[in-house]
């Protein structure tokens, strides 16, 4: 994997919700798939802020579906806040 702000994220994701990044395919669903609740959402959330130093509005998120919708989402946070 060549996008070290992806790689970062999907570590946070791993460790908060012990899934193994190899299931983080962009296609799967995060709640259906990965069985990821909004609990652990919010904290895969504040961390991703915390260490990226980025601010996420969670209603945004409300419309993502999939792992890859998810780090581009994020990703677009980074770019704008170090952009």
């Amino acid at each position: 994997m060549d996008n070290p702000s992806r790689e970062k994220i999907e570590s946070v994701v791993s460790r908060i919700s012990r899934i193994p990044k190899s299931e983080f395919a962009d296609d799967v669903l995060i709640r259906e798939e990965l069985g990821i609740d909004s609990l652990m959402a919010m904290e895969i959330v504040a961390t991703l802020e915390r260490e990226f130093s980025i601010e996420i509005d969670e209603t945004e998120m409300f419309d993502i579906q999939t792992v890859g919708e998810f780090s581009q989402f994020v990703e677009a946070r980074i770019r704008k806040s170090h952009g």
